[in-house]
């Protein structure tokens, strides 16, 4: 069978984390006999020397896999969503007429998903898949509703990455109904797993860490969607968490709420709260494995993958009640949190209480479920079940 996969993140030098799921799961498909499959990466176009084109032509991670970019016309804040959609439907066209395709699979409702009505009518048949944000900041955009449904009538198979996204969409529109489906994230079992005593040692050494310390770690770009400001509302100044070290891995940005959350940081009277510039996912193994647990503060997700890498690792979990969380935590994985209140309580109780999960367990517990066994299978069947 052959596979297209479109994805305007994946992962690069200048943003690692970006897109990491779709690479996991292109590299998946790219070992099995039965499919064929070419990536593609729409890149907005930029001005040379500005760091906006620094990102954009960012090299890939992973080099040695066959990766085909293509340019588009693009605006901040997703102003003129017709013509980002016509840019990207005519540079998409032209790429992919070049191979007869059996599966175009789309990742994002936008920008990405624009491309899907003009590259029906070339005879394609069409996944897309919906990750949440995607979804959230488009649909607010009432201009864009006209464009969306236009997309989502025109795809032949709709695959949300939770539940509560899922609810949503369909809710907005009942005639896709039929069509969808949830396909939840992946996490290899080889490559994040528990770490011995010694090698967490190694780990907090490699970084820094100071070792009879308690450390939390929280992936996640200072975006108000995020919820980086609640975790830091529930460290300041609080009593009960002066003797934990918060890591936070993630972009700042040149925005009101980013600033105020450094600010935050940086007059914290404790000095427990440490902000890290992204790594390399193999790097971000070290931090995995320095760490006592996980946090996810976020107020709006789709699935998060960092709460799977997490507990792939052996650590357990303290997450905000967003869409896939509840299905990580039910394996007895870590604790939920549905407002600021309960966060702060989960915090301080996974403080006292990481020591009694059992690495081993969370690591079967999670990718048994969640593993690329499992994504395999259920990716194959959809994508078969569409031919």
């Amino acid at each position: 069978m052959k596979l297209a996969l479109i994805s305007h993140t994946y992962p690069t030098i200048y943003n690692p984390k970006s897109g990491k799921f779709v690479q996991d799961q292109f590299e998946l498909l790219s070992e099995l006999d039965e499919f064929e499959t070419d990536l593609f990466v729409p890149t907005p176009y930029s001005i040379i020397g500005t760091e906006r084109h620094k990102k954009n032509q960012s090299p890939f991670l992973s080099p040695s896999t066959t990766k085909n970019r293509f340019t588009y016309l693009s605006f901040p804040r997703k102003k003129f969503p017709g013509i980002v959609s016509n840019s990207l439907s005519r540079k998409a066209a032209h790429v992919l007429s070049q191979t007869d395709y059996d599966i175009v699979h789309v990742h994002w409702l936008y920008p990405d998903g624009m491309m899907i009505p003009a590259l029906k009518k070339m005879g394609f048949k069409i996944a897309l898949t919906i990750h949440g944000s995607d979804w959230y900041q488009s649909y607010s955009v009432k201009q864009m509703r006209s464009l969306i449904q236009e997309v989502l009538l025109h795809t032949d198979k709709i695959l949300f990455s939770g539940p509560k996204i899922s609810d949503d969409v369909i809710n907005a529109f009942p005639e896709v109904e039929e069509k969808s489906t949830i396909i939840y994230n992946m996490v290899d079992p080889e490559v994040y797993r528990p770490v011995s005593e010694v090698e967490k040692e190694e780990n907090r050494s490699i970084l820094n860490w100071e070792s009879p310390k308690k450390h939390a770690l929280t992936i996640a770009n200072l975006r108000p969607e995020k919820g980086i400001d609640r975790l830091i509302s529930s460290i300041y100044e609080n009593e009960d968490l002066r003797d934990v070290i918060f890591h936070i891995i993630g972009n700042t940005e040149n925005s009101s709420h980013s600033k105020e959350i450094e600010n935050s940081i940086s007059s914290n009277p404790f000095g427990n709260i440490e902000l890290h510039k992204p790594v390399p996912p193999h790097e971000l193994l070290n931090y995995y494995g320095a760490s006592d647990f996980y946090i996810l503060p976020s107020r709006r997700e789709g699935f998060n993958v960092s709460i799977l890498e997490a507990t792939a690792c052996g650590i357990p979990i303290v997450c905000s009640d967003v869409s896939g969380a509840k299905q990580v935590i039910e394996l007895g994985t870590g604790l939920l949190s549905k407002n600021q209140a309960e966060l702060t309580d989960a915090i301080i109780k996974m403080s006292q209480t990481f020591s009694n999960y059992s690495p081993e367990m969370l690591h079967h517990s999670v990718t048994s479920k969640f593993g690329k066994i499992p994504f395999r299978d259920r990716i194959t069947r959809i994508y078969n079940a569409m031919m």
